[in-house]
């Protein structure tokens, strides 16, 4: 046991402070970091602190109501009253302002007001007078009615027997599982990579040869595997938490955030899933560069266990339609399709307990399954320096 914790410690340390792994973990932060910068820019890009003037001629902002402070980074726009057009245009004239509005006689009628400027006002700023407007249209009103009518409705789509359900707070919940998805595919296939690599390498300077006079195939091969999970983990609980952080700071900027929630059963679904795919991934890529005779190669053949695995992101608008037809439970079983196609029907749909119980213990059995296939692999191909092992052979237990 004490070897095979050695194995683990030196394989892990190993990548983990390699300079291109490094780089490959704080690439994705980067990026967030980046994008987040890229977007407060933007919005601020879309304000401006320069006021607004408004003409009132049908009495509704003789008094008026201020409108509601704005989140940084939108910018404050101050409502600037005027008593007639001249002093409002001369002052637009000026560039003491943005625009100024006229709100006729007639405006609670019509709903129709004019808007003058030099330089098309920017999106946001016409929105706060907008917002101003309304807000001074539902003065009288008691706060619930008045706060109900400014957020807008929720409209939820629902399906006739219910196992359905969709608005537009929720389709952040629905889009969360899909980037879990797509960031175990990335770190899975970074991390596999890494692994067959080395075993690839090792077979080739027959560094194998020496290894195994002090310790084990299994535990060799096992010690390799749950290194090869750890580096998955470090990089999935870096990048998981950036991304969750990311998504805590938007949700004081954006409004489709604020429906975002974490329910402790599909977080609990999602580890049950991916840990047992994560080690019967690595145990194939270790079988396969146990196999092989150059890296080359076996990056060539990981492909064949990597695109099954993007497979469930093609068949999306078919799940949209039908979570629960025959071909997403058919994926749903299928351990290299499963933990992709799992997570993206949580999102649209209740799954029955026995496709999730099924759909855990295969990919449990497949992933013990992968480990004892990695460990023949590495007995077989150990001493076979410059020859390739058949799969055929692995399967054929008179051989030793």
């Amino acid at each position: 046991m004490t070897k095979f914790w050695l194995v683990s410690s030196h394989e892990y340390t190993r990548h983990v402070f390699r300079k291109r792994f490094l780089l490959a973990l704080f690439s994705v932060p980067l990026l967030l970091a980046f994008m987040i910068i890229l977007v407060i820019g933007m919005i601020m890009m879309e304000t401006s602190s320069k006021p607004v003037g408004y003409v009132d001629h049908s009495g509704l902002l003789a008094d008026p109501v201020p409108q509601a402070r704005v989140k940084w980074p939108e910018q404050y726009v101050e409502m600037v009253a005027y008593t007639n057009e001249v002093a409002a245009d001369d002052d637009l004239q000026a560039k003491k302002i943005q625009a100024y509005y006229i709100v006729p006689q007639d405006y609670l009628q019509t709903g129709q007001v004019d808007v003058y400027y030099l330089d098309k006002l920017k999106g946001s700023d016409a929105e706060q007078f907008t917002a101003f407007l309304k807000g001074n249209l539902l003065a009288n009103q008691p706060s619930d009615i008045s706060n109900r009518i400014l957020e807008g409705n929720d409209l939820v789509i629902q399906s006739v027997d219910k196992s359905q359900e969709a608005s537009k707070n929720q389709f952040i919940n629905i889009i969360l599982p899909l980037i879990a998805g797509i960031v175990f595919i990335v770190a899975i296939s970074t991390t596999s990579g890494y692994l067959i690599q080395t075993v690839t390498e090792e077979k080739e300077n027959r560094t194998m040869e020496i290894m195994v006079t002090s310790v084990s195939p299994n535990q060799l091969m096992s010690g390799k595997v749950i290194a090869d999970i750890a580096i998955g983990v470090t990089q999935i609980l870096v990048w998981a938490g950036f991304i969750v952080l990311a998504l805590i700071i938007g949700k004081n900027f954006l409004p489709s955030l604020s429906g975002i929630h974490f329910s402790g059963e599909t977080i609990a679904v999602i580890i049950l899933l991916m840990v047992p795919a994560f080690i019967m991934i690595s145990g194939m890529m270790a079988a396969v560069g146990a196999t092989v005779t150059e890296a080359s190669e076996g990056q060539q053949i990981m492909g064949l266990f990597t695109i099954p695995i993007w497979l469930p992101y093609l068949f999306i608008a078919v799940f949209i339609q039908n979570p629960n037809s025959p071909l997403a439970i058919a994926m749903s079983l299928f351990p290299l399709t499963a933990p992709m196609t799992v997570t993206i029907r949580m999102g649209l749909t209740s799954i029955p307990t026995w496709q999730m119980i099924a759909s855990i213990t295969i990919l449990v059995l497949s992933a013990i399954g992968a480990v004892w296939l990695a460990g023949r692999a590495f007995r077989l191909g150990m001493l076979r320096y410059g020859q390739r092992v058949h799969w055929k052979e692995l399967f054929n237990f008179q051989r030793v």
